[in-house]
């Protein structure tokens, strides 16, 4: 049983590392590879398959400056010209920061400093930037600051995807997708046209080899441009419709497996307010102008909720995984920490207690379950969080069948009311597909 656990943790341990490793590359290849790098490429991507297919393809088959050329190409111009309009707005456009001035009401701060002795959980805040972090917001190790309403960092556009920015986004992927399913079907209707051409034996109408090169090129970066930005588009128009970010669409998914696992207690996602409501709170009021650019209501600090929601909810939310949490920068026990810290780097030979497994990197790791225990503070500390979700909740747990609910029994039974920054900026590819979390029977 002893080797089994033992077992266990190790592999837990080298997944950790494994998965810590990958997240460590991507930061330096997009550091070594610098954004506008990006930007350009994607600028010369459109180019190519929206000026080359007009030129060598399309207006040398239409005869030039005709009037049906005119009505097939015009359509095509002016969504591409939608897709540079909209892509220099999600460039240029700050995403959003938080304001110097910005702290959450008092009401929820000062209960948090009345019992900070005892490490109680409170607003959401980022270690990195030493600020409170309104709802929804998060950090961005890329740009190295918080983000309002941060959905994703896109190299594409070299810049955050936040509040002041996601219609534009938005907009940008939704055109770019039309305008290359355009390009497709004129190129599939020239193709149709050759051969049916051939087969009545007007060889005037095969094509020379550079309009077959520049077929072939067209018809293979259109296409992976629709598959790719399609299925982004798809996506983005789903977490739309539920008034979601990526990033809170993979908490969400996360939410719902620790409640069904009895972790956490039951919190509604508090910003779904209906699919009309959650698609003008981004493309705006008016449908009609719902593709029109328009600058983002709001101020990306408070957002409309679901009603009878309390008001703390979106302050607190999402509701951690107790396996997961480090230490608050609140408790004491960070406070410990950091003073000892302090100790051996102005004293490296002074003796101080051994290291109870806080690490300024996020981890919280120790080698054995056993090497730790639940003191006083710890375990009242669990209580009063505990209540607080109670009181977010709306449900009392101890009227519920005894199994609904369990306490994790390792020593990470600790709510902390700031982020884990490593957290925040999650690979685009990994919100298609849910996270996997192992079942109950390990627990």
């Amino acid at each position: 049983m002893v080797i089994d656990q033992t077992t266990r943790s190790a592999g837990t341990y080298g997944k950790a590392t494994a998965q810590k490793a990958s997240n460590e590359f991507k930061p330096k290849m997009l550091e070594f590879i610098p954004g506008k790098v990006f930007v350009v490429g994607v600028i010369l991507l459109i180019s190519f398959i929206a000026y080359s297919s007009q030129l060598f393809l399309f207006l040398p088959a239409y005869g030039w400056w005709t009037w049906e050329s005119a009505m097939t190409l015009l359509p095509l111009n002016a969504l591409v010209g939608m897709v540079f309009y909209n892509y220099y707005l999600a460039v240029t456009t700050d995403p959003g920061k938080i304001p110097a001035y910005w702290e959450p009401p008092s009401s929820l701060i000062a209960p948090i400093k009345e019992v900070a002795s005892e490490g109680v959980t409170g607003p959401r805040f980022c270690k990195s930037c030493a600020v409170y972090k309104p709802p929804r917001s998060h950090h961005c190790r890329y740009c190295k600051r918080c983000v309002l309403k941060m959905d994703h960092h896109c190299p594409w556009i070299n810049n955050c995807v936040g509040h002041n920015n996601y219609g534009h986004f938005v907009r940008f992927i939704i055109f770019a997708n039309t305008a290359c399913i355009y390009v497709l079907v004129l190129l599939i209707a020239r193709v149709r046209y050759i051969l049916s051409a051939i087969r009545h034996f007007q060889y005037d109408a095969e094509p020379s080899m550079t309009q077959v090169v520049f077929m072939v090129l067209n018809f293979i970066l259109a296409f992976i441009v629709v598959f790719c930005v399609g299925v982004l588009t798809v996506y983005q128009l789903y977490c739309m419709s539920r008034n979601q970010t990526n990033i809170e669409a993979w908490e969400r998914g996360k939410v719902e497996t620790l409640i069904k696992r009895g972790k956490i207690l039951p919190v509604q996602y508090p910003f779904d307010i209906g699919l009309y409501q959650n698609i003008c709170n981004v493309l705006g009021p008016k449908p009609l102008l719902w593709l029109w650019p328009k600058q983002m209501q709001g101020d990306g600090l408070s957002f409309p909720v679901i009603h009878g929601t309390d008001p703390r909810l979106p302050f607190y939310w999402p509701p951690r995984d107790p396996d997961d949490l480090r230490p608050s920068i609140f408790s004491s026990k960070y406070k410990r920490q950091q003073e000892k810290q302090q100790l051996l780097r102005e004293d490296p030979n002074a003796i101080v207690e051994e290291s109870e497994g806080y690490y300024d990197s996020g981890s919280f790791v120790t080698d054995s379950e056993n090497e730790y225990s639940l003191d006083d503070e710890e375990e009242g500390m669990r209580k009063l969080v505990n209540n607080n979700l109670y009181d977010l909740s709306g449900t009392y747990y101890d009227d519920q069948p005894a199994n609904q609910y369990r306490r994790p029994s390792n020593h990470r039974d600790i709510s902390s009311g700031d982020d884990s920054d490593d957290d925040d900026t999650i690979p685009l590819s990994s919100f298609t597909t849910r996270k996997k979390i192992p079942s109950s029977k390990e627990d």
